[in-house]
């Protein structure tokens, strides 16, 4: 760092973020640094003349009281101002902290602040490109590092400058040609971030240092080189499963603990992997007996490259969990190693060919400028290429579609960085893998495909197998997405816009011939009147759903509408047939060009074939979308339902068209259960009311075994299941008066008590209204109150919600399920109304309508069975581990006064007991059971 330059470390905490609107600071904290040293700390309260509002007092622990006494921001400006002078301005999240401080200076008189300033949000972001999270406490806990008062200026501040100091330190530590890269990139960076770059760059130059023995460099690209090394002897041979418990005790002692309930899900997998005969058998794991090894533990024993176990869980991040954790955690007491790879298509990697090609290009737009330098720094950190490591949100911008893996059009090995390449790393560590870990929609996608990437392997073990079968209609289904088709006709573009591929490809033609360029002519007319007669379709789909609105008795947010083709086909008819007809000029036209430029390859560089391939993937996109459309629009089937959905705020962007399978057990059927011989199913949520066979139909299975273990947890001890005696029965309340209902309930058993609750709902709605409700109510203020879908990504409100203190969660869909928050970071669940799945949802419609032509009763077939896993799944959020105690509260009097209530209730594990309790109740039960009893 200059030995010159002093950096000015800045957080200010405020009563809000606009001081034209009257906010103001509560309290200044600034550290300095010169030489890589802390030297000077300042920090003061500031009386702002104001109340300050309560979500702040309770962000920062800064209340009215605490700045009573304290100086006016008048009297500390000279002091703050003549501080910062010469300063390079620091802060985490500056364009906040730098803009509202000299905004306030310039009220009180002194010049507007004019010193460099330097991002550290930007700065983590590009040189710590896995973390999931870029706020400062997230940042100083993933480093180790006590950051002891988060949301105290003064605390802040010094936090800031000990991450700002380590983030040098960081960037010194990677090649030379990466920093030199990012430095030339950094300009875009907010403000004067670029000056951290270049400093140190400096520096690095004079002091060259060699290159790390695990990093290579190819064309000024630093990449971590592959370890990999494939194990050839079988071990199964020269290590046998350990059969006695003695035997497994000693290989588990002391790393793990071990069940009784865990070694029969062993022994019974053992067996079932052991028998030469073909055998299916579901195990119902619940929660706590340590279900992920107990499948993995003899899996490995048998698992060979000749003869892999393929592995499949719910999602990516299940995977990744069960790849990076738990068989990392399992080596340690494996007496061999597991040779185990993940299987995920192609998109998820990067294309290094590609990445490398738009290095050379000028970067115009500040968010792909970050993401080339974030990748620069993470390519000296991956073995995999695997972008879901990057830990992003979304994946949607345009930069991550220019670098991520789609193939090649030609030889894949005339590729400059085939021996490099992620993508074909991954499959070749399939091929050696004795365990292949992937998830249940890469399994049902690869199901479909001709040339299976699965094709090889006799066992399957399928964990979190309740949702195999919606997974299976999800792959299946049709989806034809006008604001995609849009974005697709942008990228296509004109000739006049050369960001677009059509107008790079006309810079192209000075090379081919004069009849290509008349073909792209006659594309770009095409595309003009494709996306032109689709905006017509679309509008006359809109116009239809309008007229079906009017059957709505009220408004919502999202509407889903049926589509019954021989009833309506004939209205969209004929344009229906011109957007094929169009999408099959730009198809085959497209096609015609891209294989016309690839008989004169030899003429292009790689950049232009990345083009051209860019090109290609464009019109296979377009034609996978008119096979779609064609599908939802042309090719009636009684076995599957269409809809369409479109929200009211942006109806014609977010136009949707689907169509699915009204059931997906014969896919499952036909091309998985008939042709995989052994195959081992496990949840925690698999039986229900005493039997497997709601579990079995959805999936197909005919002559599955069976196997239910008991729960590891003392439920008569541990939870307390209650319902409101004088809750009103829902379908006889307003939705207004509904959500009031719920708050009152919220207020009674948060009175005095500081738990961590979950509530939960079944629909977005009234999570919504309950969550602005609150947001009103003196008696929550104080209290964290994250809400799904308003307060970030899921993974974040976990983080938030198990770090508060008397935080309040309101959650749908997911928060069911999949939510570990052992002891005190979850006491208390709240289920708002019994988990019933709409059925005024089309395709729900749709698929009793079916059931009952065949003579089923959709309620006792579908619908209650899919309600009780729910209510089981949301039970099993509350209790962990054999120490945790919580209440669960069902504000549905169904649950005790209907007969199918008694039928969900034998469905519990065994030892809950549901009480009805009076409202008044609540608070002094509650605290007895949570707090008074410990």
């Amino acid at each position: 760092m200059d030995e010159k330059t002093t950096y000015a470390v800045v957080d200010i905490e405020t009563t809000g973020g606009n001081v034209q609107s009257g906010d103001r600071i509560i309290q200044f904290g600034c550290v300095l640094i010169e030489n890589d040293q802390i030297v000077h700390q300042f920090a003061t309260d500031v009386n702002p003349l104001r109340n300050i509002p309560k979500e702040i007092e309770h962000l920062t622990g800064i209340s009215n009281k605490t700045v009573a006494t304290a100086p006016y921001f008048e009297d500390v400006a000279a002091t703050i101002f003549n501080l910062l002078e010469g300063c390079v301005f620091v802060a985490h999240n500056i364009q906040f902290d730098y803009s509202f401080l000299s905004e306030e200076m310039v009220r009180c008189g002194l010049p507007p602040l004019t010193l460099k300033g330097i991002d550290t949000v930007e700065l983590a972001q590009i040189l710590f490109p896995t973390e999931p999270s870029f706020t400062l406490n997230d940042l100083m806990n993933a480093r180790g590092i006590v950051h002891t008062n988060p949301h105290q200026a003064d605390s802040d501040a010094y936090a800031t400058a000990e991450l700002f100091l380590l983030m040098k330190q960081k960037l010194l530590e990677l090649p030379l040609v990466t920093v030199e890269k990012i430095t030339s990139i950094a300009a875009h960076c907010t403000m004067d971030t670029q000056f951290f770059f270049q400093t140190n760059l400096a520096e690095m130059k004079d002091n060259i240092a060699e290159l790390p023995e695990q990093l290579m460099i190819k064309k000024g690209l630093a990449l971590r080189k592959k370890n990999v090394s494939f194990e050839q002897k079988n071990h199964r041979e020269r290590f046998d499963y350990p059969y006695t418990s003695d035997k497994k005790a000693a290989l588990f002692t002391p790393h793990f603990e071990l069940r009784d309930t865990q070694i029969r899900m062993m022994d019974t997998i053992q067996e079932t992997l052991t028998g030469e005969k073909t055998e299916h058998i579901a195990i119902e794991a619940p929660t706590g007996i340590g279900k992920t090894f107990g499948y993995l533990f003899p899996a490995v024993f048998h698992a060979s490259s000749e003869k892999p176990i393929v592995v499949s869980t719910y999602t990516t991040l299940l995977q990744q969990q069960l790849f990076y954790k738990d068989i990392v955690q399992l080596q340690k007491i494996i007496p061999f190693p597991i040779q185990a790879a993940m299987l995920k298509g192609k998109s998820h990697y990067i294309h290094l060919s590609k990445f490398d090609s738009l290095l050379q290009k000028p970067v115009t737009q500040k968010l792909e400028a970050i993401y080339q330098m974030k990748v620069l720094v993470w390519l000296t950190q991956t073995e995999t290429g695997d972008l879901d490591e990057l830990n992003l949100t979304s994946y949607d911008q345009p930069f991550w579609n220019k670098v991520r893996h789609r193939g090649w059009l030609g030889n894949e090995t005339e590729d400059e960085w085939y021996e490099e390449d992620f993508y074909l790393h991954a499959k070749k560590l399939v091929q050696h893998a004795g365990i292949i870990v992937t998830n249940h929609a890469y399994l049902c996608h690869d199901l479909q495909k001709e040339d299976k990437t699965l094709s090889n392997f006799t066992s399957l073990i399928v964990d979190e197998a309740h949702h195999l079968s919606e997974v299976a209609q999800s792959s299946t289904s049709q989806v034809f997405r006008y604001y995609y088709l849009q974005k697709m006709g942008k990228r296509l573009g004109k000739k006049d816009d050369k960001s677009s591929l059509i107008g790079q490809l006309t810079d192209l033609l000075d090379k081919p011939t004069q009849s290509i360029t008349q073909q792209v002519e006659n594309i770009e007319m095409s595309v003009y009147f494709l996306m032109d007669t689709l905006s017509q379709l679309v509008d006359e789909l809109l116009q239809f759903c309008a007229e079906a609105e009017l059957n709505e008795e009220f408004r919502k947010d999202r509407y889903d509408i049926p589509y019954d083709r021989e009833k309506d086909g004939l209205l969209f008819k004929k344009t229906s047939k011109q957007v094929i007809q169009l999408m099959n000029e730009v198809c085959f036209q497209g096609f015609e060009v891209v294989h016309a430029l690839l008989k004169e390859r030899e003429r292009f560089t790689q950049t232009e074939l990345h083009l051209i391939t860019d090109f290609y993937d464009c019109l296979t996109d377009l034609e996978n979308q008119k096979d779609i459309f064609i599908t939802v629009f042309q090719n009636p089937n009684e076995q599957e339902v269409t809809w369409f959905s479109y929200t009211e705020k942006s109806p014609k962007n977010s136009f949707t068209a689907q169509q699915s399978y009204v059931t997906n057990d014969q896919f499952l059927k036909e091309r998985l259960i008939t042709k995989v011989p052994t195959i081992i199913y496990t949840g925690a949520t698999l039986e229900v009311d005493g039997s497997f066979d709601y579990f079995q139909k959805q999936i197909g299975e005919t002559a599955l075994k069976t196997l239910k273990l008991n729960s590891p947890y003392d439920y008569e001890k541990q939870v307390r299941f209650w319902i409101p005696k004088e809750v009103t029965p829902i379908k006889s309340m307003t939705k207004k008066r509904y959500a009031q209902m719920i708050v009152r309930y919220l207020s009674s058993i948060c009175r005095n008590s500081q738990e961590n609750m979950l509530v939960l709902f079944t629909s977005y709605e009234p999570l919504h209204e309950v969550y602005a409700e609150l947001q009103k109510k003196p008696e929550f203020f104080g209290r964290e109150i994250l809400a799904q879908g308003l307060s970030g990504s899921r993974e974040r409100i976990l983080k938030r919600f198990f770090r508060s203190q008397g935080g309040i969660l309101l959650g749908a869909d997911s928060f069911w399920e999949g939510v570990d928050l052992p002891g005190k970071s979850l006491s208390v669940i709240v289920v708002t109304r019994l988990p019933f799945e709409s059925p005024d949802r089309p395709f729900v419609k749709a698929k009793h309508y079916w059931m009952k032509k065949n003579h089923l009763n959709p309620f006792y077939v579908d619908t209650l069975p899919k309600a009780t896993l729910r209510l089981k799944q949301g039970l099993g959020r509350l209790v962990r581990s054999e120490t945790d105690k919580g209440v669960f509260i069902v504000l549905d009097e169904r649950l005790v006064h209907s007969n199918f209530g008694k039928q969900m209730q034998r469905s519990l594990p065994n030892g809950v007991r549901i009480e009805e309790i009076a409202e008044n109740q609540m608070e002094e039960e509650l605290r007895k059971f949570l707090i008074d009893e410990i």
